[in-house]
């Protein structure tokens, strides 16, 4: 198994680069060329062996890092209704209220096309080398599939680049089509992908188990439910993750703090990661805009946050799982909950003894929420910010959180969502939705509560999913890949005093208004 690389900046690699990446964005290579001139070092001389291979790949991940810290959360989790705007930043309550304007700072595509430019230099000159390594290509691959495939989503039509540019004249280009670039380049690049990876599993570099998440992934999109399922099922039959079984095994796949309860310090291990973006700045250079710092717990815990847990999530969660105990008692009878905690009660006698009581409701609420089960007392509805990744807010230049992509449970829930859609009688749907619950230690579904037929269904696998993937970016596409994002959303943002409807064709972004001055061959997307 290859062992874990720091993504770092290799400067040899990067000033090869540099006039290639500042065509697609503004971004200054001054620290980097030195006194040495880019016709020094090009890629010709450069992709001699599998070490300078492995050198380039790496940048590739670097350049993951860079959007992933926090526009991966911008797209799929910040404009659902999992979240709710506060007012403190008008870029992040444009995006809350699915009104983002042309200007808005996170329609940036850059950072995106920089790791596109560097995967395709991989994918060009891997097999000119002798003995190449089969798995780098397949990381680049696998990387240029997934970026090109989040491009597309957000944006839908946009430029496509497979080869790299070699002169600025190449850069201005028309949009290609999105279902083009799915079919023509996604589509085998993933499949290539999984040809050429002999990685069974690796949590921060793409392998086998982390390219048939993203075959699942693309193939529910474009509404392919049996590749999607054959994806998945090729993912369990691998044997390399399985669910964690307890609220503290869950906890840990996400939790970075340094409080002194544990679990404490980096946690963010278990059998469940199938693929994470790593930030790790020991030893590393914070480089342009410190890449190696995820800035997470700004997102979700700033001191002045930007985004709370919406009163609607809430609500839902609580009507799901009581924390009640006379609901929960009613509703799940014989069931106890998984948690407790210790209070002092009287003993009669003039002191005080420790007593065990249930915490009822599910403890992933209380785990993804502001101060746990002790915060819902004291945080109102509508206040409380997200506390999935930690209690800790670090200043983003020292955050070190790792950005969750992959997922077994979000496999398992998906595969449901799979089994839903091509067997009407929902049986194989509701033995994996309580797998999920089974593990989570939560009461079992039975047929009527999971639904007389497949909309109904769906619905509550989709709330499973809300519940279980909660902060982790997979709303928003949840809602879109099932049509339901606008009768979702729309009375969300109405609520809201939000005029402006949600329309299918803002279900897309606008391009950035600098992209449109650099490339005078785009125009902005209907709706804009």
């Amino acid at each position: 198994m290859l062992k874990y690389i720091k993504y770092k900046n290799f400067k040899n690699f990067k000033i090869a680069t540099c006039a290639l990446i500042l065509s697609f964005g503004a971004w200054s290579c001054d620290d980097l060329v030195d006194e040495e001139p880019i016709s020094e070092i090009g890629p010709a001389s450069f992709y001699e062996t599998n070490d300078d291979l492995l050198a380039s790949l790496i940048s590739v991940y670097d350049g993951m890092q860079s959007f992933y810290k926090d526009q991966y959360f911008h797209w799929g989790e910040f404009r659902s209704d999992n979240h709710l705007p506060t007012g403190a930043s008008a870029n992040n309550d444009e995006i809350a209220n699915n009104v983002i304007s042309d200007g808005n700072g996170a329609t940036r595509w850059t950072d995106l096309y920089r790791t596109v430019s560097r995967a395709n230099e991989v994918i060009l000159n891997a097999p000119k080398i002798a003995g190449f390594n089969e798995n780098y290509l397949a990381e680049a691959l696998a990387i240029r599939a997934k970026s090109y495939f989040d491009a597309v989503r957000v944006w839908g039509n946009v430029p496509l680049f497979t080869e790299p540019v070699k002169s600025l004249d190449d850069v201005s280009r028309p949009a290609t089509d999105a279902s083009t670039i799915i079919n023509d380049v996604v589509i085998p690049d993933m499949i290539r992908a999984i040809e050429l990876s002999s990685i069974p599993s690796d949590n921060y570099r793409f392998s086998k188990s982390s390219i048939y998440a993203l075959q699942a992934e693309v193939y529910m999109y474009v509404n392919d439910y049996p590749k999607a399922k054959e994806a998945i099922e090729s993912l369990i039959n691998l044997g390399t993750h399985r669910l964690v079984r307890s609220p503290g095994a869950w906890r840990a796949l996400f939790y970075n703090s340094n409080t002194v309860e544990e679990p404490f310090g980096k946690v963010q291990i278990g059998p469940e990661l199938i693929f994470s973006i790593r930030y790790d700045a020991v030893g590393e250079e914070a480089g342009s805009g410190n890449p190696n710092r995820s800035g997470i717990s700004q997102l979700f815990r700033g001191g002045i946050p930007s985004f709370l847990m919406s009163p609607d999530v809430e609500a839902k969660w609580v009507e799901k799982f009581p924390t009640d105990s006379t609901e929960w008692v009613t509703k799940y009878p014989g069931v106890n909950p998984a948690t407790t905690r210790t209070v002092l009660v009287d003993d009669g006698m003039g002191g005080v003894i420790p007593e065990e009581r249930y915490n009822y409701g599910d403890w992933r609420y209380f785990f993804s929420r502001q101060d746990g089960f002790s915060g819902l007392s004291s945080i109102l509805t509508g206040e409380a910010k997200t506390g999935k990744w930690g209690d800790t807010v670090y200043p983003a230049s020292d955050d070190e959180t790792d950005v969750v992509v992959y997922r077994y449970a979000d496999m398992i829930l998906l595969l449901a969502e799979i089994e839903n859609e091509l067997n009407a009688d929902g049986v194989r749907a509701l033995e994996l939705v309580n797998e999920i619950r089974t593990a989570r230690q939560l009461p079992q579904v039975d047929a009527v509560e999971f639904g007389s037929n497949p909309a109904e269904r769906l619905d509550f696998i989709l709330d499973e999913r809300r519940f279980e993937l909660y902060g982790e970016a997979k709303r928003y596409w949840d809602l879109v890949r099932n049509d339901k994002a606008i009768e979702t959303l729309t009375p969300i943002i109405q609520g809201r005093g939000i005029a402006e409807p949600l329309t299918q064709e803002r279900l897309l972004w606008p391009i950035h208004n600098d992209h449109l001055l650099e490339n005078d061959l785009l125009s902005q997307n209907a709706g804009y």
